[in-house]
């Protein structure tokens, strides 16, 4: 289709980022912002899905377009962070 881009064409930002990877066993999601978007280590990412909050990671580590987080805590733990997942700098921390 016509202007369809594809997803690695869509530049990622803090307000806008995705679980790419979920390490369940070190609780660690892989985000797709790095140093490029602006991510630093211990800036927190509200976790969305579907419209609803999920929980909140603090980056603590940060390549040049990817960065690892770990998970703070879930608003529900049956429901765990998934790749896929919406991250949103959260501003408020």
């Amino acid at each position: 289709p016509q202007g369809a881009a594809p997803a690695e064409a869509v530049e990622a930002t803090l307000q806008d980022a995705m679980v790419v990877d979920v390490r369940d066993e070190l609780s660690l999601v892989v985000a797709n912002v790095g140093e490029k978007q602006g991510a630093k280590i211990g800036m927190p990412f509200q976790v969305w899905r579907d419209g609803k909050k999920v929980g909140v990671v603090r980056v603590v580590d940060v390549r040049d377009r990817i960065s690892g987080a770990v998970i703070q805590n879930l608003e529900n733990p049956k429901n765990p962070v998934k790749a896929g997942d919406r991250l949103r700098v959260d501003a408020q921390q």
